[in-house]
């Protein structure tokens, strides 16, 4: 968290920032007729006032580009929106845009863009794939720093990384899980496939904990949906077929909407337990109505803002560590109490 020292004079943000007391005026009463690049320039001025040095003051905001996949839910959309929110605070100047889904070429391609763009920094959401670890090390000839957001990546030389210990989200789940389900079972592992760390971490942890702590209980396979709801739903109507005796579902990614169509529509919805990742409007709703048991969450906002303020701190030339947001247990009894969508955004 940056410590604000001191509060900073209009006249010095003007001088600072290279406009005048009228343009600080205007920015800091959230007045029209301002640019945006004038505006960031203006926040980023008083910032380091009054952190009194401790941030670099650039001629102009830092630049920062942000990666993540398309059509991946309403999680990724809200994150993306946080990285907006975060960067109209005046850090840096923050693009978001989105690669298509489970496509490490597409990927690839879109960070080697960055090259010679004039991009400091890029953050992304990695796939686990030759191209894509090709394109960090390019980034890196470059001096571009990346940094890895929710998921990570081997044997590339990222400068960071921002989300859950994964390992610890999937131990989490078997625990809560075994704990449930008090007695022998079968659980279905549903995963987006091989591209994210993300996902084979969390099952390695739920297999690790059933394996130690709940013996009795029968992980029976991991099928891939490949993040997809109707890929999820195709998946699950297939396991509960050969199945029938199934007890628990726990999915590692996302498209938890066709995991509970599958379960809805073989009338098993109050039968099976089921454990998910991500609170957002629908599972928000599948809580409330019995169709979920539980949600390991991670706070969005939070990951964009450990993310800019981490590059930022690399870029003027700090050591920055793996940066692991909490792990939350979400059910329907204490949704209240959980920080996800801000008041802006409302539950549909």
């Amino acid at each position: 968290m940056i410590k604000i020292n001191r509060v900073a004079r209009i006249s010095e943000i003007a001088r600072v920032a290279g406009v005048s007391t009228a343009t600080v005026d205007r920015v800091l009463n959230d007045r029209k007729h301002v640019g945006s690049a004038t505006k960031q320039r203006v926040l980023q001025a008083k910032l380091a006032i009054e952190t009194e040095g401790d941030e670099i003051i650039q001629s102009r905001p830092w630049r920062l580009k942000v990666l993540l996949p398309d059509s991946a839910g309403p999680s990724t959309e809200y994150l993306a929106s946080c990285f907006q929110d975060v960067g109209a605070q005046g850090n840096a100047t923050i693009e978001c845009i989105f690669t298509k889904k489970m496509e490490p070429k597409i990927l690839a391609r879109k960070l080697l863009a960055c090259i010679g763009q004039g991009i400091d920094a890029v953050a992304f959401q990695p796939l686990d794939d030759p191209h894509v670890r090709d394109a960090v090390h390019e980034l890196a000839s470059y001096k571009i720093p990346t940094l890895a957001l929710l998921s990570g990546l081997t044997n590339a030389p990222l400068v960071g990384f921002v989300g859950v210990d994964n390992r610890a989200a999937g131990r989490t789940a078997a625990f809560l899980m075994g704990r449930m389900l008090k007695t022998t079972g079968k659980i279905a592992i549903i995963s987006g496939g091989q591209l994210y760390h993300s996902h084979e971490d969390r099952e390695i942890g739920f297999r690790t904990i059933l394996r130690r702590d709940f013996p009795e209980i029968d992980v029976i396979g991991a099928y891939s949906g490949h993040d997809d709801i109707d890929g999820n739903y195709q998946e699950l109507i297939n396991v509960i077929k050969k199945t029938p005796e199934l007890t628990g579902v726990y999915n590692v990614g996302g498209g938890n909407e066709g995991i509970v169509r599958a379960l809805k529509e073989v009338g098993v919805n109050d039968e099976i337990i089921l454990i998910g990742h991500n609170l957002t409007p629908k599972t928000h709703r599948y809580l409330l109505e019995g169709s979920m048991d539980i949600v390991i969450h991670q706070n969005m906002r939070t990951a964009a803002f450990n993310t800019v303020n981490n590059l930022i701190a690399y870029l003027n030339g700090k050591t920055i560590q793996p940066n692991f947001l909490p792990v939350e247990i979400v059910t329907r009894e204490n949704l209240q109490g959980t920080a996800w969508f801000d008041s802006a955004h409302s539950i549909r």
